[in-house]
């Protein structure tokens, strides 16, 4: 209800009036007809109003007030929620770094030979005047480097290390010294596959003289990237019963007084059976190569499942990743073996589980086994039927070239040995029909080729191949095509 100005308000039975207007002077009131008396209630009114506000602010203040319980209660629920944050935020920081391992401004080096690394009995990290050398079985000392997996040996002023598996097999070849072996030729291309080699590593000596296996002493040495272990090392590490004993076959850089290149058998023991008369055996390639001091560390502990990783990993394109990296194409695991302005060539990382002739060989992949893939993903890929043996070197010739889309590999190709009993492209006698495979020894062996063995496919995919997920590393391949996009059309 209103009168004039005044606006009348009920409030809890109580009838309140208040003045809608500024009011300055009385002489307001009566310009506005309001009479003496009426200014009277107004006044009378705003001072009940005035009373009424006080008592029920007197209301809100009571209401707002604590008991001593619930302000325990409070306290206690903050003091819990703060609590909370506390050992959930610790947890989750704890365990990322556990799992990821990050480390930051300190390179390899300074994390390997840190006080707390140094072993003084069993297995693990040894000092010498400056000079760290690993000894025993278990040892944390892998370092994944341009798509492979390496065991440091020892740290100088750089860090040597070696390939924990067998890159290929050879045969050494009738001349004695390394510099002269084929073994030594296939390396020189071998560190043209390493990611940036002048920028990871730094030359090395490398012993090129015969010496005494029990008074080991080298006189001629060269200087190169990479080179292969010495009979010194591995029985310094502990020898068969050391790290550096992977159960394969592989050659040392050592030759003995009369000529014989030591090896390192499947059991770990040191052996120079290398030729018996004009036979001449082929053991694995386990290179060696020297990181530079200063690489700096991105992650890992230097287990197997956690090894040091001393670059990125895992390009958006699969020509970008390096050679070794792993590959899944179509829930099948391959390796890069080379990339050239083609395409990028992949080796299986097993066998296929079926047995064939060798004359069946390529009918059989690239007319069965090629219709599981996107043809249209494949480019065809060059190889070479050769003669070997060990006067010949493992380098192809021209004039024997072919080409398919889906091919075997051949002697001296990356990645032969992660498995065997399998055909290789190569023959020791076309006339009797004799062609290698690589046995279960990881040796080549000749074998009439109406007889049945495994196969290794090589395949090569395009430039444009993206990259859907992975590092490449074995555990987290690079995941590359579209399962279900087989193209079922046959040569």
């Amino acid at each position: 209800m209103k009168d004039n100005d005044i606006e009348v308000l009920d409030f809890d039975d109580e009838v309140i009036y208040t003045e809608k207007k500024v009011v300055e002077s009385k002489k307001i009131f009566v310009s506005n007809g309001l009479s003496e008396r009426r200014l009277k209630r107004i006044a009378a009114t705003e001072v009940k109003s005035v009373k009424v506000d006080k008592k029920s602010d007197k209301k809100s203040d009571k209401k707002g007030k604590y008991g001593i319980g619930e302000k325990i209660f409070l306290s206690v629920s903050i003091l819990f929620i703060i609590g909370c944050f506390i050992f959930y935020g610790y947890r989750t920081y704890h365990f990322y770094h556990l799992t990821h391992d990050i480390v930051k401004n300190i390179t390899l080096k300074e994390k390997l030979t840190s006080l707390n690394n140094i072993a003084f009995q069993n297995d693990g990290l040894y000092e010498k005047s400056g000079y760290y050398y690993y000894k025993g079985l278990d040892v944390n000392n892998y370092v994944y480097y341009s798509g492979r997996l390496f065991r440091i040996i020892d740290i100088d002023k750089n860090i040597r290390m070696i390939e924990d598996s067998t890159e290929t097999n050879l045969v050494w070849t009738f001349e004695s010294n390394y510099s002269n072996s084929y073994i030594q030729q296939w390396l020189k291309n071998y560190l043209e596959t390493l990611k940036d080699y002048d920028v990871y590593l730094d030359k090395s000596e490398w012993c090129n003289d015969a010496i005494d296996l029990n008074d080991y002493n080298c006189s001629t040495v060269i200087n190169d990237y990479v080179g292969l272990l010495s009979t010194n090392d591995y029985l310094q590490a502990g020898g068969k019963n050391s790290y550096l004993n992977n159960e394969t076959y592989f050659w040392t850089i050592n030759q003995d007084l009369d000529g014989n290149v030591y090896y390192i058998n499947n059991e770990g023991n040191i052996n120079n059976l290398s030729k018996k008369e004009e036979n001449y055996y082929s053991y694995g390639i386990r290179p060696v190569i020297t990181l530079k001091a200063d690489i700096g560390i991105i992650s890992g502990d230097g287990s197997k499942n956690s090894p040091f990783i001393i670059e990125d990993l895992g390009n958006a394109l699969l020509k970008d990743n390096s050679i070794g990296s792993f590959v899944e194409y179509y829930d099948d695991t391959y390796r890069i073996i080379g990339i050239d302005d083609k395409g990028v060539s992949l080796i299986y990382d097993d066998v296929l589980e079926v047995e064939k002739s060798y004359n069946d060989v390529y009918k059989y992949l690239n007319n069965e086994f090629i219709k599981k893939y996107n043809k249209t993903d494949l480019v065809k890929n060059d190889y070479y039927i050769n003669e070997y043996s060990y006067n010949n070197k493992y380098i192809r010739a021209n004039s024997n070239k072919k080409s398919n889309y889906i091919t075997i590999p051949s002697i001296g190709d990356l990645f032969l040995n992660s498995s065997n009993g399998y055909w290789l492209n190569d023959f020791s006698n076309s006339k009797l029909g004799l062609y290698y495979i690589l046995d279960e020894n990881e040796m080549l062996f000749s074998d009439l080729s109406s007889s049945k063995h495994y196969i290794k496919p090589i395949i090569k995919l395009n430039l444009e191949m993206v990259v859907s997920s992975g590092t490449g590393m074995e555990a987290d391949p690079l995941i590359v095509g579209e399962e279900g996009e087989g193209n079922v059309e046959k040569n």
